[in-house]
């Protein structure tokens, strides 16, 4: 069976509420009937007790009645004779027989002798059977009264009474009556026929009755007993149309073959009462059910009217068709209120809310379109810079489970995204020796600190480990959703190896292996502070610029690096050795006797006897108890001066008579009037301008320092230089020159300096830190900034290559200074990322009377331009010279004929703007 696809909801409740009527209907109306039949059946229980008390009643009296004569015929019969009874004598005993018949209408009189033979009889008697026999045994024995009813071909009611004779049962009287006169006494009383009945062998007999025909219909009755009485039995039968009721009524006594009593009565318009009451009530109820099944159906159309106007409606919402929607939810505010009058409300409230919201929703989809918009380029915009950026970027989840990585990662570690994504980021970017540690910190981290943990750890690459620093910060911890980690990574591998390099550079000198004077002069303090006693050998080789010049750089490279190879052969083996710079050496040798100690020095001036004979001039100084790294570095230098002196392959012992100390203390007072003056702050710098020579504009200034004495005189400063670097206390002069300089371009916007940087300054690998934070400090863009360096401080081409990369791309510009003389070398031009070469003066100021000269400037102005640097001319101190670095390509001029160092102050008022 197929349900219908719809069944409207006026059906699905209309045909429950019907069949539920319909039931309760026909259960009333059964009840009703069946509880009228209950009551017709209670009335004729009551009517058979009534009946069956009645009958009762009726035979007891006839029974007393019969009993009553017989005893009076028993005192007749002893008192009418004297002697012995003759009961042959009949004549006193149809007397009194006739005046009973006569006045109460006995059926028959009989005397019985103590043997029960009848002496004598009157009328109709009951048979002589065993039950009479036992009847008269039963007086004769107990000398009482009995009584009862007789059937056989007809019944009598009898009763018996023992005759007495001298104490002596003579007899037995038995007067017998017909049951005319009960039948009719108990149907005038009851209105019901009466008949007496018996039931042989399961058929009934009617033996007496008082309408002929219930012997024709007592045998359609199908008797049961009374549920209450069960000795009563009931029945109802239907005879020629006729409906009667039957009444077994039961005699006093029962015994076998008993007869019984059966009352009937017509009951035909009683049941016919009953079925047109049957007929009444269901024909009520039925109309009960019609009218309300018209009222319900009414009340349902009417309901789902309003209801289907509300589900029409609704969808219309959906369409956004508010105007119809509108006009199917209609609504109207009276009372009586209910539900659906509440749901017709919140339908056109809700119409009028959807309208709004979709008006606000399209004017949000607007909005949104254009943020998605904007969104999809900023994402796109940070998709290509994760893409793009020079880092490792990374998310992962609070487990260390990378759930993204950009392509710098993939790059890096040879591994496309979806195979990184998923992966454990301690196993797969952190190198096994470091994972467990950095896994425990990392994820402890967060749970107790959401700031971000900063770390270096290794990360294994098909091309071999490199250092990795990481930034992990939390992210998402507003959204809602799981937090999630964002790590940076930047590889640190190449500024790690750059700054071990220039760490090593710094104390270390690259050709030879040696220390230089850094690392010397530290050490060398270290182990006077642990000695207090030892000698110092100060090396000069003979003839090296010579040897440089004709040879080339090669060569006296490889003259530099033999020299230190026999200095690491001595024995015995000094403490310490470094190359100073250039050709100088120093060794550094634990306490010697004297002999040895002049032997060695004698085998040091000894050179190799091949085409380059290195020989050597030294300086020897003994420690002495006061001596510092300065002072006894100063014996050293008086004596190899004097080593000097006596010519080529000697050597000198320092005596502290010698006259030589008088410039050791010159350059000790330099070197307090320098330490003075920056404590002081009586430094100052003064500019001098750079010009275009196309131009004639002035693009820039060097920046140079002066010394002021404390009563204003200025001291130049060459030799207080000089002491400055001898001592190390350049970088601190150098790092005041930066300062001042950057805060002077702070202060007037568009001036452009040259500051001169020292070889020490460049030795040190914290210089691009420091002046980064110089020029982030004073807020200067860095272009405006010229660094400018000399070939003797770039001695050491790798590191200062290193190192002038890192500075020029933090975005400074970069001059080499005093190009030409010195090591000059075109591998300078070609390694080094200066934006400017400047020409030693001493070149320049020749060029108006020295052809010489003017064709090597033209030389290196030519080299200078190959290599893409612009050139610069110093001393520049005529109109004559101008001309010529003018012919000849310079780029830039600076020299007294644009002006001479001057204040800032006063050179900064006359700059225009």
């Amino acid at each position: 069976m197929h349900l219908p696809a719809f069944l409207s909801l006026k059906w699905k409740l209309l045909l429950p509420l019907t069949l539920a009527m319909a039931v309760g209907t026909l259960a009333l109306t059964w009840i009703n009937d069946t509880n009228l039949r209950n009551e017709v059946q209670q009335a004729r229980f009551d009517s058979a007790a009534r009946n069956e008390a009645l009958l009762h009643f009726l035979i007891q009296q006839n029974e007393r009645q019969l009993v009553d004569a017989g005893a009076a015929l028993a005192d007749f019969l002893i008192a009418s004779r004297s002697g012995p009874p003759d009961l042959e004598s009949g004549f006193a005993l149809q007397s009194y027989w006739e005046q009973l018949s006569l006045n109460q209408g006995f059926e028959g009189l009989h005397l019985y002798d103590s043997d029960q033979r009848l002496q004598t009889g009157f009328g109709n008697a009951p048979a002589p059977d065993e039950l009479m026999a036992a009847r008269l045994t039963e007086v004769l024995t107990n000398e009482r009264p009995a009584s009862g009813l007789y059937c056989a071909e007809r019944c009598l009611f009898y009763g018996m009474a023992p005759v007495l004779r001298e104490g002596i049962t003579a007899g037995v009287v038995v007067i017998s009556m017909d049951l005319s006169s009960l039948l009719s006494t108990f149907g005038q009383s009851t209105g019901h026929d009466l008949a007496v009945a018996v039931d042989r062998q399961q058929t009934l007999h009617v033996l007496a009755t008082t309408t002929p025909d219930i012997k024709a219909t007592a045998g359609k009755a199908d008797f049961a007993p009374y549920p209450q009485r069960p000795h009563l039995e009931s029945a109802l039968s239907r005879v020629d149309g006729k409906v009667y009721e039957w009444q077994k009524l039961k005699p006093l006594a029962a015994a076998p073959d008993t007869p019984y009593f059966i009352a009937r009565k017509d009951v035909t318009d009683a049941e016919q009462a009953i079925g047109q009451a049957f007929l009444t009530n269901l024909a009520t109820g039925l109309a009960v059910f019609i009218a309300a099944e018209s009222v319900l159906l009414f009340s349902l159309a009417w309901l789902m009217r309003r209801m289907n106007r509300v589900s029409t409606g609704l969808p219309l919402l959906g369409e956004g068709r508010w105007g119809d929607a509108r006009r199917h939810l209609r609504f109207r505010d009276r009372p009586p209120r209910d539900e659906l009058s509440t749901l017709e409300e919140a339908a056109l409230t809700l119409a009028s809310q959807l309208e709004f919201l979709d008006t606000a929703s399209r004017d949000q989809q607007n909005d949104l379109a254009k943020l998605v918009d904007t969104l999809s380029h900023e994402r796109d915009f940070i998709s290509g810079l994760l893409d793009t950026a020079q880092a490792l970027i990374l998310t992962l989840d609070r487990h260390g489970v990378i759930r993204m990585a950009n392509h710098y990662v993939e790059t890096l570690t040879g591994l496309t995204e979806s195979q990184l994504i998923g992966q454990d980021y301690f196993r797969q970017m952190i190198a096994p020796q470091e994972s467990r540690d950095w896994r425990s910190r990392l994820l402890v981290h967060f749970v107790e600190d959401p700031a971000p943990l900063r770390f270096e750890a290794l990360l294994a690459t098909p091309d071999g480990l490199r250092n990795i620093t990481w930034v992990h910060s939390l992210i998402g911890q507003q959204s809602g959703s799981e937090p999630m980690i964002l790590s940076v990574g930047l590889d640190l591998t190449e500024l790690k190896s750059a700054q071990a390099r220039a760490s090593y550079l710094s104390d270390y000198d690259t050709l030879t292996g040696l220390y230089n004077r850094q690392g010397f002069q530290r050490r060398l303090a270290h182990a006077l502070t642990e000695l207090k006693s030892g000698a110092l050998l100060l090396i000069d080789l003979d003839d090296f610029k010579a040897i440089n010049d004709l040879a080339g750089h090669s060569a006296g490279d490889t003259m530099i690096q033999h020299v230190a190879e026999r200095l690491r052969e001595l024995k015995p083996v000094p403490k310490l050795a470094a190359r100073l710079g250039g050709d100088e050496f120093v060794l550094f040798f634990e306490p010697l006797p004297d002999a040895q100690l002049l032997q060695t020095a004698r085998f040091l001036c000894t050179g190799d006897h091949d085409r380059h004979l290195a020989t050597a001039c030294v300086g020897i100084a003994v420690v002495q108890p006061d001596d510092t790294t300065e002072s006894l570095l100063g014996h050293a230098d008086l004596a190899l001066s004097q080593a000097r002196a006596k010519g080529r392959s000697n050597w000198h012992l320092y005596n502290p008579a010698d006259r030589t100390r008088e410039s050791l203390l010159d350059r000790t007072e330099q070197l307090a009037v320098i330490t003075g003056a920056l404590h002081d702050n009586r430094l100052a710098l003064f500019l001098q301008p750079v010009v275009a020579i196309q131009s004639g504009r002035t693009t820039h200034y060097e920046a140079l320092l002066r010394v002021y004495l404390p009563d204003g005189r200025i001291l130049p400063p060459a030799p207080l230089i000089a002491a400055a670097e001898a001592s190390g206390l350049i970088r601190e002069i150098d790092q005041w020159v930066l300062r001042n300089a950057l805060a002077l371009m702070a202060d007037h916007p568009g001036l452009r300096l040259a500051v001169n940087l020292s070889g020490r300054s460049l030795d040190n690998p914290e210089l691009p830190t420091l002046l980064h934070g110089m020029l982030q400090e004073q807020a200067i863009e860095p272009q405006r900034l010229i660094l400018e360096i000399t070939e003797t401080a770039t001695l050491n081409l790798a590191h200062a290559e290193i190192l002038l990369t890192v500075i020029r791309d933090l975005g400074c510009k970069l001059a080499l200074d005093d190009f030409g003389v010195g090591f000059s070398t075109f591998q300078y031009l070609k390694h080094l990322p200066v934006d400017y070469v400047k020409i030693d003066g001493s070149f320049i100021r020749t060029l108006d009377h020295s052809e010489d000269d003017r064709l090597f400037v033209k030389a290196l102005v030519e080299a200078i331009h190959g290599y893409g640097k612009l050139a610069v001319a110093e001393y520049v101190e005529t109109q004559a010279i101008l001309q010529w670095v003018t012919e000849l390509g310079v780029d830039y001029a600076q020299g007294y004929h644009f002006g001479r160092p001057q204040a800032a102050d006063a050179v900064l008022a006359l700059k225009p703007g």
